[in-house]
């Protein structure tokens, strides 16, 4: 389910970074405080399972959540 977006806005504001796979596009895309619409991070992968590894690290940091 995604975050409504009045809470979007107050996690941002506390400096939560939030992450979203692409799985069409094989990419990560990202809204951060001062980036508030999505964002492709600058990393492409090869396949899904090499995407999911990705999102498995970076969802191991405190301030980063999926959406």
């Amino acid at each position: 389910m995604a975050l409504h977006k009045r809470d979007v806005g107050k996690l941002l504001d506390h400096g939560i970074v939030i992450v979203r796979a692409d799985y069409q596009r094989l990419k990560i895309k990202h809204k951060t405080k001062t980036q508030r619409e999505w964002k492709d991070l600058n990393e492409s992968f090869t396949s899904k399972a090499a995407l999911n590894r990705r999102m498995d690290d970076l969802l191991e940091c405190d301030t980063i959540i999926n959406d």
